[in-house]
C-alpha cells in the first residue's frame, strides 16, 4: 500500500476512533461530533481508495463525488450510497447552528460508518 493511502486510512481509524469515544460519554456527550467523526471516517477511506489507484481528486468533503470517482476501481462500493448520503445529510444538518444531532442520529452515524469501514477495508486487503 501506498504511503499516502496508508496516511489517509490511518486519519480514517483516528476519527472512527474519536466517535466511538464521544458516543459513550456520560455528562457532556456531544452527538454532532460523532455524526462529524463518522462521515470522515467514510470520507478517508474514500480518499484513500482513490488515492492508491492514483485517481485525482478535488479537495471535497461530498462523500456522492468521492463515490462516483471510486466507482470504475470499485463497482461495488455503489451499494453503500444510500448509507454514505444519510451520513452526508446528518454532517449537513449539524452545521446548522439551528440544528444538532440527537443521540440516536450519532447512533446511526457510527454504524453507517462501520459498515462502509468494513467493505472498504475488506477490498483494500485490510483485517477487519
Amino acid at each position: 500500500m501506498k504511503e499516502l493511502s496508508a496516511n489517509w486510512i490511518a486519519k480514517a481509524e483516528a476519527h472512527l476512533g474519536t466517535a466511538k469515544r464521544e458516543l459513550v460519554v456520560k455528562k457532556g456527550a456531544n452527538p454532532d461530533a460523532v455524526c462529524f467523526h463518522a462521515h470522515q471516517c467514510a470520507e478517508n477511506y474514500l480518499k484513500a481508495r482513490l488515492q492508491e489507484s492514483e485517481v485525482h481528486f478535488p479537495t471535497t468533503s461530498h462523500l456522492a463525488v468521492l463515490l462516483y470517482l471510486c466507482a470504475d476501481i470499485e463497482p461495488g462500493w455503489e451499494a453503500h450510497r444510500q448509507q454514505l448520503s444519510k451520513l452526508s445529510a446528518t454532517n449537513r444538518i449539524i452545521q446548522e447552528p439551528e440544528e444538532s444531532a440527537t443521540p440516536a442520529m450519532a447512533k446511526e452515524s457510527l454504524e453507517l460508518a462501520n459498515s462502509f469501514r468494513s467493505a472498504a477495508r475488506k477490498t483494500l486487503g485490510l483485517k477487519g
